[in-house]
């Protein structure tokens, strides 16, 4: 089976069910398949096959009915911005050779007006409006999708099809195009499914931008099971508890930092979200304090710490949180990743890439059906991180993620950052996640980001701390002098910048490469 057949099985099964609000509209399964299939139309009759489409904007109508029409035309998605700058959209765009655009057509024509002058526009050769009757004459043919005939069924295409194309960045700053099969998402969905207990007609929400792979599980695991999916308007995207209440959401999935800037701005008191079932989070460390506080605010939802890059396909382990966990020992007090999600293997790595016995510090790696088909065009990244252990018999391929981490005494995987983010100040090395978990302790520190200003030669020459907090001459002298209990001089940051909202990133993350840029010296800038 492909992941086009199971959405449209799914959509058949539910016509008469809503599958998308957005705003104050509602959009049943049956409205939404034939919009999809109508683009699939277009996009046959233009000559695409098992190629890749951009899908242009978010949180329009033209958005989700796009990447639906993508997939069943046998296509596979690129999500692309309408306001990103020229010259990243021309990257992505001839980096995955794309000729067909789809998305909402002011998106569309924000997007030409991006690309005028550059010369990249004519790769394009036609772009799809799906909420449109037609469109106006300029330097790509558009066509309005409301008049084309749809087909009467997704075309077939096999499980090992790519479903989509996203390009993330890492930790080392260059996009890297990682290629998920339908084989990859259903891997996915088969493993969410059977942990999630979730009847037709639930109500979860669409918070994650299309670029960050968790939209796909907003997108695929809600029509997949007959669920309505709320899109939760831009707004609101910083502070979303209003949304939550008065969408009846039974499911919410977001980043750790939008939950942390919820408990500072007072938003979860006691019983607030009594609709949500099941509170996921991923995309960061998530901060046991902050934790308590979501299941004092959602006290019928279970609290959920997601794990796994863009590379092993959304997620590929899970941990719930439990109260009677309360006074565990975790690693800066930070809640586990916990355990592999059913058909995937994980295991804790040493430098020569031999297993680690438990409690020992290794590099996490793990393998299983969801690991994607490697990256676009980089047959030597690929082989670098997709490998075979000599000590695993069975010849599978393994998929390091580069990020540190061990098995606790419970058994559970506890996480502790990049392999990168162990920095050495003054001789000694640390962890920036201990460092910020020993600061975060302190209330007017509660949402401490912490950065490692570097010189040319890589050697830190400072650290520096972003917080929201109120914090006085006074209050830095206390937390200093209070936190060598935990915390040696020498870690404590050289500065404390207080700012009226920290940075965020698309994906909802604190933007940790703003604040690096805001935390170096004028004469460093580049």
């Amino acid at each position: 089976m492909s992941l086009s057949a199971l959405l449209f099985d799914a959509a058949s099964s539910h016509h008469d069910r809503y599958a998308l609000h957005l705003g104050d509209a509602r959009t049943t399964y049956a409205d939404l398949t034939r919009s999809a299939l109508a683009i699939a139309a277009r996009l046959q009759a233009l000559g695409a096959q098992r190629e890749a489409v951009g899908i242009v904007g978010q949180r329009k109508y033209g958005s989700y009915a796009g990447v639906l029409g993508i997939v069943y035309a046998a296509c596979h998605y690129v999500p692309l911005k309408a306001k990103a700058p020229p010259d990243k959209t021309i990257a992505l765009l001839r980096a995955a050779n794309i000729r067909y655009l789809v998305g909402d057509a002011e998106d569309l024509r924000q997007l030409q007006a991006q690309l005028q002058g550059t010369g990249q526009g004519e790769r394009i050769q036609a772009y799809i409006a799906p909420d449109s009757e037609c469109l106006g004459a300029g330097p790509w043919e558009g066509v309005g999708a409301k008049s084309i005939a749809p087909l009467g069924a997704p075309l077939a295409c096999d499980a090992d099809a790519l479903a989509y194309i996203l390009f993330t960045s890492g930790s080392s700053g260059t996009p890297k195009g990682v290629k998920v099969s339908h084989a990859n998402v259903l891997a996915y969905l088969r493993a969410i499914h059977s942990m999630w207990n979730l009847e037709p007609g639930y109500r979860a929400s669409q918070f994650h931008d299309f670029s960050f792979d968790p939209s796909v599980s907003d997108l695929f695991t809600t029509w997949s099971l007959g669920g309505e999916l709320c899109v939760v308007p831009e707004a609101e995207l910083i502070a979303p508890a209003h949304f939550i209440r008065r969408s009846n959401l039974q499911v919410w999935s977001s980043v750790p930092s939008i939950g942390t800037l919820m408990h500072k701005l007072g938003m979860l008191k006691a019983d607030s979200f009594p609709t949500l079932r099941i509170s996921r989070f991923a995309g960061e460390p998530l901060a046991r304090r902050m934790v308590k506080a979501w299941q004092a605010a959602a006290p019928a939802s279970t609290v959920e710490n997601h794990y796994g890059p863009t590379e092993a396909t959304i997620d590929v382990a899970r941990h719930i949180y439990l109260p009677i966990e309360a006074e565990l020992p975790f690693a800066n007090d930070i809640v586990p990743i916990g355990s592999a999600f059913p058909g995937m293997q994980t295991c804790i790595l040493d430098e020569q890439r031999q297993p680690v016995p438990q409690g020992v510090t290794g590099q996490i790696a793990f393998k299983g059906p969801q690991l994607s088909q490697g990256y676009l065009n980089d047959p030597e990244k690929t082989d670098e991180v997709f490998v075979r252990l000599d000590w695993d018999a069975s010849g599978a391929t393994w998929y390091l993620s580069g990020d540190a981490g061990f098995v606790n005494p419970q058994g559970q995987i506890e996480c502790l950052g990049r392999m990168d983010s162990r920095i050495k100040v003054a001789g000694r090395r640390v962890e920036i996640g201990e460092i910020e978990a020993a600061l975060a302790s302190f209330a007017p520190l509660s949402d401490v980001v912490v950065v490692a200003v570097k010189d040319a030669q890589g050697l830190v020459t400072e650290l520096v701390g972003f917080t929201t907090g109120q914090v006085s001459a006074q209050d830095l002298a206390d937390i200093k002098k209070a936190s060598a209990r935990s915390l040696d001089a020498v870690f404590f940051p050289k500065r404390i910048v207080a700012l009226a909202q920290l940075p965020y990133a698309v994906s909802g993350k604190v933007d940790r490469r703003a604040l690096l840029e805001m935390a170096r010296p004028p004469a460093t800038k580049v």
